[in-house]
């Protein structure tokens, strides 16, 4: 083994502590890349499994092609594999199948995968399924409009079915959804390369400044400069061989852990999502590690092949003095004394650590700060488009006697009925069924006599130009002043104005409501003048609390429209148009929807947070690394302070003045750039229509503060302890570490 290649083993060894630091932020980069690739190839491999499971694997089928004429599809270019089924008789569990382009479930056919030559006869009729060349994927809708086209010439009018969901899975998507996954993809690992490059590379600057002085001895001797370059690559080389299959380890545990996570929010128990990670992504992954470690020992080699034999001896690369940049400011020497003028100009000095540690930070607090705005809007999103009304299950398509019947047979005792009125003057009039409205009247001041009462909410949500929301009052009515609706005839021949005195005016909404965008007047259904008010027979809406019930509920009906296909496929032409006319209540358990969106935005939020931490911490193992690093390096520097009469107080502050330096350099630099990159996610989410005002975030913005100051003082305190009880003379002896 050559000389140099001994010595950087030996370095290697000789820095345990610095070199399993910069292993732990290459694994964690190598596993973070690993993680954002495990995900999407897990749960789209599953997907596809399900859709191949559950319909069958094919792309296009097309259904009584007779026996004679399979040849046409079976011939057709690009046709990779075939297979056929008698033709599926559809009952009345799944008659809205016949006809459309749907795919049916396996179940209810039987798959043959070749036929004699009996069964390619013209009186019998098969469904053939094809798949099309790998290759070939994308142009799938001109093939089936060829195949189509060949048979409607053999006059073979073939009903078509298309296997969508497996298409996509295989790589079907649009333009539009491929750029977002890609940019997607490379925002997250672009980020994440270039974290990780940014601060592993502070590491081999590191190593590099460490082995200065043994670089200057071997290039006195006859080491050539690509020599020198070599030897900081080969230990580059060795961290990487030995924190790349960790990183990929760590990435496969991370992977499981959080799809058993996605399994557990979503809800899935069959065709759970499991671990899929193709061989070229693995590879991609470990090729990209290297590239990460070469690119982040580049510079420091190169810095080192550039050092002359006698400026690497003398070590004094680092150090670059001038006179006018070292004038310290009064506030600093008067507040803290002699140790911050020390520390004020020790970071002038050597400017190049210093900016290593800022950068660390900087890219950690930015990353942080701008990606937890993604998780932030995407709440406000869901706040926006389902609010919170009170209520956990909504029925609509019925009546009120309907509505009536079934709380009555679920026995649900907190519910809701809105009747809406044909107002048109900018302002709403709704009735409520009665039990409620008396609680609701009694909730916002009103005693008695509910017939006659008539509540006014005009609070309203106003959108501005901006983006932005705010409630305002549309209206200066107050309780006991008379109000008027116009009301549109039910013939819509005209309007009439309806007049009614106010009994109460609120904010409050009932349940069923939230946000309103006119004036809203609230009745009971047993309101003294409802003759006068015409009726909006279309719009009546059921909510309700069920409890434990919700699933019940949705399964009765269920069973009322299964009910009502069977009305129509039994009935006579009289009876088909009296059933088609039926109104049939349709059901949406609210709650278990919020609680799905919760649980996606959740998981979102957990993968988002999950990359920040990470990346974060691959820039605390840098901080780490050169804090640490830099203090035992000035280790002869504190003895020599000590040994001329520096205290343990003026010692302490020169520490905390570094540390104050350190964090607020990365803060005003961080946080401007995190906030960039936040206003940046929230253009990317209004770009689809959203109508959301950019908020900064101001809680991970005074998080990112906390954590800067805690692990720098952290860091400090723990590196500054390891040299603080050495003997003053044996240290000033030591020529380094």
């Amino acid at each position: 083994m050559r000389i140099l290649s001994k010595l950087t083993i030996a370095s290697v060894k000789r820095n345990k502590k610095r070199s399993i630091v910069t292993m732990i932020g290459v694994a964690l980069s190598t596993a973070l890349i690993f993680t954002v690739i495990a995900i999407p190839t897990s749960a789209f491999n599953t997907l596809k499994n399900y859709q191949v499971d559950t319909y069958g694997d094919f792309h296009y089928a097309f259904e009584n092609v007779p026996g004679d004429k399979l040849s046409i599809v079976e011939t057709f270019p690009n046709v990779d594999s075939y297979y056929y089924s008698e033709p599926v008789e559809f009952g009345l569990d799944n008659i809205f199948l016949e006809g459309s382009s749907t795919p049916y479930p396996k179940n209810l056919y039987t798959r043959v995968d070749s036929l004699s030559d009996a069964d390619r006869v013209a009186d019998k009729n098969w469904t053939i399924y094809v798949r099309f060349r790998a290759d070939k994927i994308k142009r799938h809708e001109r093939y089936g409009k060829d195949i189509d086209y060949l048979l409607n010439d053999e006059g073979i009018y073939s009903n078509i079915r298309v296997n969508s969901s497996l298409l996509t899975y295989e790589g079907d998507i649009d333009y539009n959804t491929s750029t977002i996954l890609a940019c997607l993809a490379i925002i997250f690992i672009g980020v994440l390369v270039i974290a990780s490059i940014f601060t592993i590379r502070n590491s081999f600057n590191i190593s590099t400044t460490e082995r200065t002085r043994e670089f200057g001895v071997l290039s006195s001797v006859g080491a050539t400069p690509r020599q020198i370059r070599r030897s900081v690559v080969f230990e580059a080389f060795i961290i990487g061989l030995f924190a790349i299959p960790a990183g990929l380890l760590i990435g496969t545990l991370a992977a499981v852990i959080l799809l058993i996570i996605t399994n557990s929010l979503l809800g899935i128990t069959e065709y759970s999502l499991s671990l899929y990670v193709p061989l070229w992504a693995i590879l991609a992954d470990a090729a990209l590690g290297f590239v990460i470690v070469w690119l982040a020992s580049a510079s420091a080699a190169i810095r080192a092949s550039r050092l002359s034999p006698i400026e690497a001896i003398r070590s004094s690369q680092d150090i670059k003095i001038k006179s006018k940049k070292l004038k310290t400011n009064r506030f600093i020497q008067s507040y803290f004394g002699v140790g911050g003028v020390i520390a004020s100009k020790n970071l002038k000095r050597s400017r190049q650590k210093y900016r290593t540690t800022v950068i660390s930070l900087v890219v950690s607090v930015a990353v942080f700060v701008g990606l937890s705005s993604f998780v932030i809007d995407g709440n406000r999103i869901i706040d926006m488009y389902f609010p919170d009304f009170g209520a956990d299950y909504m029925v609509q398509n019925g009546d009120t006697k309907q509505y009536r019947d079934l709380v009555s047979r679920f026995g649900v005792e907190d519910f809701v009925y809105y009747e809406d009125v044909r107002a048109t003057n900018g302002a709403v009039m709704t009735l409520l069924s009665r039990e409620y409205f008396e609680k609701y009247a009694r909730s916002v001041g009103v005693k008695s006599d509910f017939d006659h009462a008539v509540i006014l909410d005009d609070t309203i949500t106003v959108d501005h130009a901006n983006g932005a929301k705010t409630i305002e009052r549309a209206t200066d009515l107050k309780a006991g002043d008379r109000a008027t609706v116009v009301m549109r005839l039910a013939d819509d021949s005209g309007t009439k104005n309806t007049e009614f005195t106010i009994a109460a005016v609120t904010d409050k909404k009932p349940m069923g409501s939230s946000e309103l965008s006119k004036p809203s007047f609230f009745a009971s259904e047993d309101y003294f003048e409802r003759d006068k008010l015409i009726m909006a027979e279309d719009y009546v809406s059921l909510y309700m609390n069920p409890g434990d019930r919700s699933e019940d509920i949705s399964d009765y009906l269920t069973s009322l429209l299964k009910d009502k296909y069977l009305d129509l496929v039994n009935a006579s032409e009289e009876e088909y148009e009296e059933a088609a006319g039926t109104r049939i209540m349709m059901g949406v358990d609210v709650k278990a929807q919020l609680k799905q969106i919760n649980n996606i935005m959740l998981l979102l939020a957990i993968f988002m947070y999950g990359f920040i931490v990470v990346v974060a911490l691959i820039g605390v193992t840098n901080v780490f690394n050169t804090i640490s690093t830099n203090v035992i390096l000035r280790a002869k520097e504190f003895a020599m302070l000590k040994s001329v009469g520096m205290t343990d107080d003026e010692f302490n502050r020169m520490v905390r003045f570094e540390s104050i330096l350190y964090s607020v350099r990365a803060l005003l630099i961080g946080l401007p750039i995190g906030i960039v990159i936040s206003y940046a996610t929230h253009l990317m989410l209004s770009e689809g229509g959203i109508g959301l005002s950019y908020e900064i975030p101001f809680i991970p913005i005074l998080i990112a503060i906390v954590a800067v100051a805690l692990l720098i003082t952290v860091i400090m305190r723990y590196s500054v302890r390891q040299v603080s009880h050495q003997n003053i003379i044996e240290t000033i002896r030591q020529d380094n570490i």
